[in-house]
């Protein structure tokens, strides 16, 4: 079984951390159970999507990248021959 830390940040969101890989998972790459060896608590910190909620950035690509929900990605059309 792979050992996994689970590290929860501040925000309330968490991440399971792979300490160790077993070696099923080094053979196969497959993953199998995880096994949470450690629980740590960053109380101090923030996931970089709520660190971002809270402040935007202000390079001028920003807005380029990021979307409003509703709307979705215009589809190519291939002109058929």
């Amino acid at each position: 079984m792979c050992n996994y830390i689970y590290k929860e940040l501040k925000c309330q969101h968490h991440y399971h951390l792979v300490e160790s890989w077993c070696p099923k998972y080094i053979a196969t790459e497959r993953r199998c159970t995880p096994i949470i060896v450690s629980k740590q608590y960053w109380g101090d910190d923030i996931c970089a999507a709520c660190r971002e909620r809270q402040q935007p950035s202000n390079h001028p690509w920003a807005k380029l990248i990021r979307r409003p929900a509703d709307q979705t990605a215009p589809q190519a059309s291939v002109p058929a021959r």
